[in-house]
């Protein structure tokens, strides 16, 4: 039988992933609907072999809510799942490409409403690729240049406070500088210095914790002691950092979402030794209040949130203490569903744009 939609009130959708080291659930996804910051109901998705890694959520499809990619750990093919009404729909192969091609990040690079691209870097170069996905398929791939491979990527998001323009913050893992690169119709447009931060500061993660509309900032965790910063990013600048507090490192940072309602950018940590999840309320980069949304066992490993306003809702279930493990399967032996085989190599026949982060003033 299908899975019921999402009941009413949910604005998050949080999907875990059995662990490859525990046979009683290695390969099989499970998906729960969060809203109010709790756990409103959870599902089995299915299970697939163990050589397909979670990548992330998007909305690669253009009607679904929350769709799933995975990649083959051996081939470096990536497929998409379509996930709607907590039931997957449907699965698509993207092509492969080489294992030197590591994943970056999701975001609308092209500048198409509505849109969920992907960034590749390649390990040994530090080339940049957009990949364009519209329906299921890579429309265009495109070379961005290179940075030095001592600049990681940090996160995306809207930095540069241009509407439908996502953007990519990188980090010197030398110096702890910040750089902010405006990416529009696949271009690398601009790059503007943000600073440097203490290397015991790390990038927990980007949301909207401003409240400002369309912004997106970023949170740094101190490895030492636990404590929270947050740092308002506009006009692709750091415009001022709070003190959120600190919260003990046996509980780390999971992600960020809507959780309490729709339009929030909420935290979520997870407990290292038991398992269990907390949620925490950010408006005015303040922490406003913390829930526990009940815990899973350590053999289930966090595959990533994404927003999911509810489809064909059928009203509220309640809230869990507790996250339900189900164990059904589809696709019997395992392997990702191929529906083509179309392939994916990177372009690196174009002119590199960028050989190393331009500093502005």
């Amino acid at each position: 039988m299908p899975n019921p939609p999402p009941p009413a009130g949910t604005t998050a959708d949080m999907i875990l992933r059995g662990a490859d080291t525990s046979p009683a659930v290695m390969g099989q996804y499970e998906i729960y609907d969060i809203g109010n910051n709790a756990i409103l109901a959870g599902y089995s998705l299915g299970q697939v072999g163990t050589d397909w890694r979670f990548v992330g959520l998007g909305g690669f499809n253009g009607i679904d809510t929350t769709d799933m990619v995975l990649r083959n750990s051996s081939t470096g093919a990536f497929e998409v799942y379509d996930i709607s009404n907590n039931n997957i729909t449907g699965a698509g192969a993207l092509g492969s490409v080489g294992l030197n091609w590591q994943f970056g990040g999701f975001g609308d690079f092209s500048g198409m409403p509505g849109e969920t691209d992907m960034i590749l870097r390649n390990s040994s170069s530090g080339a940049l690729e957009v990949y364009d996905i519209a329906n299921n398929s890579l429309t265009n791939a495109f070379a961005m240049g290179a940075v030095g491979l001592n600049w990681q990527i940090a996160g995306f998001g809207d930095f540069s406070s241009r509407p439908n323009e996502t953007d990519m913050i990188m980090r010197n893992s030398t110096t702890g500088a910040l750089e902010v690169y405006d990416i529009a119709n696949n271009q690398l447009t601009s790059a503007f210095s943000m600073g440097a931060v203490g290397l015991d500061w790390q990038v927990a993660g980007f949301g909207n914790f401003s409240s400002n509309p369309g912004e997106t900032d970023m949170i740094m965790r101190n490895s030492t002691t636990g404590a929270l910063e947050v740092y308002d990013i506009a006009n692709n600048a750091l415009t001022s950092a709070l003190s959120m507090g600190a919260v003990g490192l046996d509980w780390q940072v999971a992600g960020f979402g809507q959780m309490n309602g729709a339009g929030t950018s909420d935290m979520v940590l997870r407990n290292v030794n038991t398992g269990a999840f907390e949620v925490y309320d950010i408006a005015n980069n303040q922490l406003t209040g913390a829930a526990s949304l009940g815990q899973v066992g350590l053999d289930w490993q966090l595959g990533g949130f994404a927003a999911d306003p509810p489809t064909g809702s059928m009203g509220s279930s309640g809230s869990t203490a507790q996250l339900v493990q189900a164990m059904a399967g589809f696709g019997g032996g395992g392997a990702a569903e191929s529906l083509n085989t179309v392939p994916l190599s990177a372009d690196t026949s174009q002119q590199a744009l960028l050989t190393a982060p331009q500093q502005h003033p």
